[in-house]
């Protein structure tokens, strides 16, 4: 014989609960990938100013022969200073949302990093020494700049490798030996 009395009020409260559940983690998961969107869409909005960056001052630096590096950073502003074999100079100077290169040359080129921050206290450098022939003493020498970008991901404390500004160089030891040089910025001096 069938029931017909209909659902009892434990099997609705149940329901609700196994409904809440769900819902919870609906929304739990809307929120994760909003979040996702969001970090994309910061990495995204800086890749086209990263990517000129980088090819500008890595051209210049290895058009040229790095004869010195002068650290002028202050406690807000990392200024980085080139000086080249030839007698002229370039010049890194970055601030927390706006990066600027003066090259080789004297023209001055100048970025806003939008939704994120430029590391101003210190840039980490790096160096490593070849000595595949007496006549040829090579060192890669390698200036990384922290971005971080506004998510919770990314922080001076949790640093997001993809969003930051590298550039590299190559030199003969015999113009500048770089050894003793490990950062860059007002928390190295």
């Amino acid at each position: 014989m069938l029931n017909k009395k209909g659902t009892s009020l434990i099997e609705v409260i149940i329901s609700i609960a196994l409904i809440s559940i769900v819902l919870v983690f609906m929304i739990r998961l809307l929120i994760d990938l909003n979040n996702e969107e969001n970090n994309n869409e910061y990495a995204v909005n800086n890749q086209l100013n990263r990517a000129e960056i980088i090819r500008m001052v890595g051209n210049d630096l290895n058009n040229n022969v790095i004869t010195n590096i002068i650290d002028n950073s202050t406690s807000d502003a990392l200024i980085i200073e080139f000086l080249f074999i030839n007698g002229s100079t370039a010049e890194i100077n970055a601030t927390s949302d706006i990066f600027r290169y003066t090259d080789s040359n004297g023209s001055i080129r100048r970025w806003t990093i939008d939704d994120a921050t430029i590391n101003t206290s210190k840039a980490n450098v790096y160096y490593n020494y070849d000595t595949k022939s007496e006549e040829e003493k090579l060192y890669t020498l390698q200036i990384q700049i922290e971005i971080n970008t506004a998510n919770e991901n990314n922080s001076v404390t949790n640093n997001n490798l993809i969003d930051d500004l590298v550039f590299s160089y190559m030199g003969n030891v015999n113009d500048f030996n770089v050894t003793d040089l490990t950062c860059l910025g007002n928390d190295c001096q």
